[in-house]
């Protein structure tokens, strides 16, 4: 385990934040934007408490008490009945993902509500290739993100049904990085390289963006013959 905590709140009248990662941060220091984000909220006079949650970028957080009298923050887990624990690590993950995937083509942020679903064609479930659309939710934006989760076949993709995003994460992890994409995305993911598309046109990442080097690389396992 790898613990952090802040260091400011107890200035101001406030307990000190725990948060805990299973594994090391995948950035260096990645802790401290979660840290100064809980330092400056308590600064500007937020006040946490037992059970109260925290939406972040999507993703929710519910803090706890612990028994060195600092107040933890529990993620949940992907799983049929609702477990939290402990951790950050899935939602810091995520949301950093999320977060180069956008800056490959220069894009704002656009999370997804708080423990909103994917619509979800059943001919999706065990096909290689799919794609995932997003559109504006409109009245139903709170419930649902506007993404669409279909196989890449031309025919009548059938039944649908909604899947929370935290299931997608469980189901489908390598399409939670292209969660925070715009209204109006495209996204074919195949075994290959992802294509992006925006508004109808097709996106280039930028040369040695998070996206252009993973692209890069799937390019290669493709290409590479079988025991290679």
């Amino acid at each position: 385990m790898n613990t952090f905590v802040t260091t400011s709140c107890t200035g101001h009248g406030h307990p000190e934040v725990t948060i805990t990662f299973v594994e090391p941060p995948i950035v260096p220091h990645g802790e401290r934007l979660l840290l100064g984000y809980l330092e400056n909220a308590v600064a500007k006079g937020t006040r946490f408490e037992p059970g109260q949650t925290l939406g972040l970028g999507g993703h929710l957080l519910r803090f706890k008490q612990r028994a060195d009298g600092t107040l933890g923050l529990e993620e949940p887990v992907p799983a049929p009945k609702e477990t939290w624990i402990e951790a950050v690590d899935r939602t810091v993950r995520e949301v950093t993902f999320q977060r180069w995937v956008n800056e490959s083509f220069d894009l704002e942020l656009a999370f997804p509500p708080v423990r909103a679903s994917v619509m979800v064609s059943r001919c999706s479930e065990d096909a290689d290739a799919v794609v995932l659309t997003r559109v504006d939710a409109g009245d139903t934006a709170k419930s649902w993100s506007g993404w669409s989760l279909s196989c890449t076949q031309d025919h009548d993709h059938g039944e649908r049904f909604t899947l929370p995003l935290l299931a997608l994460s469980a189901l489908r992890p390598t399409l939670v990085p292209f969660l925070a994409l715009p209204m109006g995305s495209v996204v074919v993911a195949t075994s290959g390289p992802a294509h992006v598309f925006l508004d109808g046109k097709e996106l280039s990442p930028k040369p040695g963006s998070y996206l252009q080097v993973l692209n890069e690389r799937a390019s290669k396992r493709r290409s590479s013959p079988p025991g290679a």
